[in-house]
């Protein structure tokens, strides 16, 4: 059996890297051929995964994030070949909803051991993204994070501190299933898992092998209810507070009135329309 290892450097605060020498040991343990290639730039995740297909491997192991999680996917998605997640984010959002080892020596024996499955992706103006994709306020502070120097969980948390008071609710024109509907919200999240990361769980419906996404619109509350609707996410019951309000649906259209959006919490200029759609059953991972 083969398998590569796509390992980003600058992951896990720079500590990726360390993840080699144990993977090599456990594949010799497992009986794996292993090899390890190093992504140094934008885009080569994909390249290199493509290149792992073309070269007959039998799974691809990301070392990294959830951008590097996307871009290792992007390689793989259509073909045979299965996504091990070694996740080493800021905030492993896509590991975490599936409830896959976080710990580095245990994400690498599973991804070599466990069986793979078939779940669903899902697109934004066709990019891809495998968990979840938003629009306001969570692309805002994608876009503030992807520029600050701080990482994990309190990295995200001061930006958020910090934008939440003065975010403007923007006007979206949402099409699902021939219905159309317009709203101020704070943003819109496209969810094919269940939380962005760090535990903040904003769709606890989703699963990412039951063939639909959830849509989730959030209204901006007033201070003492926003306390209570970041509680409610942290707490797995975001679908249970009164300014979340759920739309299921493979397909949907939307106007926004900025043009930012997140992809797996990358930040992405997609321009004011919109199109999102979710292909079932597209990508082998272990699970």
């Amino acid at each position: 059996m083969r398998a590569w290892m796509l390992l980003n450097p600058r992951a896990g605060r720079k500590r990726a890297p360390t993840v080699r020498r144990t993977a090599e040991r456990i594949a010799a343990e497992l009986g794996w051929s292993l090899e390890t290639r190093v992504i140094g730039a934008p885009g080569e995740g994909t390249t290199l995964a493509r290149e792992a297909v073309r070269q007959g491997a039998d799974r691809v192991l990301a070392v990294g994030g959830d951008g590097t999680l996307n871009a290792v996917a992007a390689g793989l998605v259509g073909t045979n070949v299965a996504l091990g997640v070694v996740a080493m984010g800021s905030g492993n959002g896509y590991a975490r909803s599936l409830r896959l080892p976080l710990r580095p020596e245990a994400a690498v024996r599973h991804a070599l051991t466990a069986p793979p499955a078939l779940l669903d992706v899902c697109r934004l103006n066709e990019h891809l993204f495998l968990g979840t994709a938003g629009i306001g306020f969570d692309a805002r502070v994608a876009w503030e994070f992807d520029k600050s120097t701080g990482r994990g969980m309190m990295g995200y948390a001061r930006i958020i501190v910090k934008e939440i008071v003065g975010a403007t609710p923007m006007r979206v024109v949402v099409e699902v299933g021939g219905e159309v509907t317009e709203q101020r919200v704070l943003m819109m999240v496209f969810c094919n898992t269940r939380e962005f990361g760090n535990g903040a769980v904003i769709s606890p419906g989703s699963a990412p092998d039951d063939g639909l996404a959830e849509l989730q619109l959030v209204r901006k509350p007033a201070l003492l209810p926003l306390l209570k609707a970041l509680f409610d996410v942290y707490t797995g019951r975001a679908d249970r507070n009164a300014n979340v309000r759920t739309v299921v649906g493979r397909e949907a259209r939307v106007h926004q009135e900025g043009t930012l959006a997140h992809l797996d919490g990358e930040p992405l200029e997609v321009g004011q329309e919109v199109r999102f759609r979710l292909e079932p059953r597209r990508l082998w991972v272990v699970r």
